[in-house]
């Protein structure tokens, strides 16, 4: 790009029509962000969602959901798109990001046996990443979910690993997964949604980064980190994060996870004053207070096992 254009429409909310959305929103470009179904990244907590809609629409990003586009005309100067709906958008430049295909087509793959779906991608064991053909393994973003450079570089490692028969740890069961938007949003473990459709007995505890004191050195009127934790276990079941510094503090909650750590971890040790990091020590604190004791949980009939 020779220069930086006044307005951009990006088609398709996915994670990379996100990230770039919010980057150029962040430059001053007047963004419209276009998805034709009714949500985006369903496989983000939707409380984080809700957070995360707010503050880029207060950043100026028009975000649009709900109806598909029905026509692309390049004007010259300008790109003039209309949606299902009838309604027309116009901008100096379109970016079409709604789903990534495999470069596989030239590999050659139905010579040895192997299909590949709709996409270019490959079906593996998730464990060894093995395809249908023992002797040919698939990893990154060629095999779909999570699609992450971090996972992939787990996923290389392991691979070779079997293919050279070499011993070597499993890959831990809980992975962050990041969002570099702005504001940044990163996961790691269960998101309310999925506690629900197991139906745990859980509790929430929430953080905002206005309420702590590096949040107010900083200026931040926004961002937030949710846990969630069972009510039998204590233990700590998944961890959300939007604001500034998300990818780099869902460290802390990957290590609890993996560690199977409770709330009371979070209640007990003591966060550098003062940090973003501090946020877990206030979540800790709100679903502790409204948590009942392991002496409750008996008396209630409900075992910690």
């Amino acid at each position: 790009m020779s220069q930086i254009p006044r307005s951009l429409i990006v088609v398709g909310a996915g994670v990379i029509g996100v990230e770039y959305a919010t980057m150029f929103s962040a430059l001053d470009v007047k963004v419209t962000l276009i998805e034709p179904r009714e949500t985006f990244l369903d496989f983000i907590d939707r409380t984080l969602i809700q957070e995360f809609t707010h503050q880029i629409r207060e950043n100026g990003v028009d975000l649009r959901l709900g109806s598909a586009v029905a026509n692309i005309e390049d004007k010259g100067d300008h790109v003039q798109l209309e949606l299902e709906n009838g309604r027309q958008v116009q901008a100096e430049m379109l970016l079409f990001a709604a789903g990534r295909i495999g470069a596989t087509e030239k590999l050659g793959m139905e010579a040895v046996g192997l299909e590949l779906d709709h996409r270019g991608r490959f079906s593996v064991d998730r464990k060894t990443y093995q395809t249908d053909v023992p002797n040919i393994y698939a990893a990154g973003d060629v095999i779909g979910h999570p699609s992450l450079a971090s996972t992939s570089l787990q996923q290389g490692r392991v691979a070779a690993c079997h293919a050279l028969n070499t011993p070597s740890l499993p890959e831990s069961p809980w992975f962050p997964y990041g969002i570099y938007s702005v504001p940044e949003i990163s996961t790691c473990g269960m998101s309310e949604e999925d506690i629900q459709k197991r139906n745990i007995p859980y509790e929430v505890g929430v953080a905002r980064f206005r309420e702590t004191s590096r949040g107010n050195i900083m200026g931040l009127e926004h961002g937030m980190l949710k846990m969630l934790f069972s009510l039998k276990t204590r233990r700590v079941l998944g961890v959300q994060i939007v604001g500034e510094g998300a990818t780099e503090l869902i460290h802390i909650a990957q290590a609890v996870l993996n560690l199977k750590g409770t709330v009371d971890y979070f209640v007990q040790n003591t966060f550098n004053y003062p940090t973003l990091a501090e946020a877990y020590k206030i979540a800790g604190l709100d679903a502790f207070n409204r948590m009942p004791t392991p002496e409750e949980l008996l008396e209630n009939g409900l075992s910690q096992t």
